[in-house]
């Protein structure tokens, strides 16, 4: 739990950075007014984040709406990506690439608590899907 929290700190930390322009941020990945590339780190921090908390079903009844909108910002990448320059699209998929497997294994340790599976496993089947189509 400890380490989770200081995983999460420093990703936070090197997205506060990126922000100030300290990150090299790429600019032809930018549509919409958005950045894709920070979109999708904010959407797997996120997640990571919601289910660092979910020891529990309550817990996992409470995580289900963050989550819901998690995956309202996956679509949001997904309709913006379509926008993007081929090159960036690549830059992209590497990128979800790269992000599956933490979002496959935080879906598979959801489904190893009881209850939970019930509760979150839709939501985290429709989240790997939606990666998946970045890839």
């Amino acid at each position: 739990m400890k380490l989770n929290r200081i995983l999460i700190t420093t990703a936070l930390f090197a997205l506060t950075l990126m922000a100030a322009g300290c990150g090299g941020g790429v600019s032809h990945l930018e549509t919409g007014g958005i950045n894709a590339n920070d979109l999708l780190d904010n959407l797997t921090d996120k997640t990571t984040r919601i289910l660092s908390d979910v020891v529990n079903v309550e817990a996992a009844k409470m995580a289900l709406p963050q989550l819901e909108a998690v995956n309202d910002g996956y679509d949001k990448l997904i309709d913006e990506a379509q926008d993007l320059s081929p090159n960036a699209r690549i830059e992209l998929s590497e990128q979800a690439r790269k992000a599956m497997p933490g979002l496959k294994e935080n879906a598979r340790r959801m489904n190893r608590k009881s209850g939970v599976d019930e509760i979150l496993g839709a939501e985290m089947n429709k989240m790997v899907s939606k990666l998946s189509k970045l890839l």
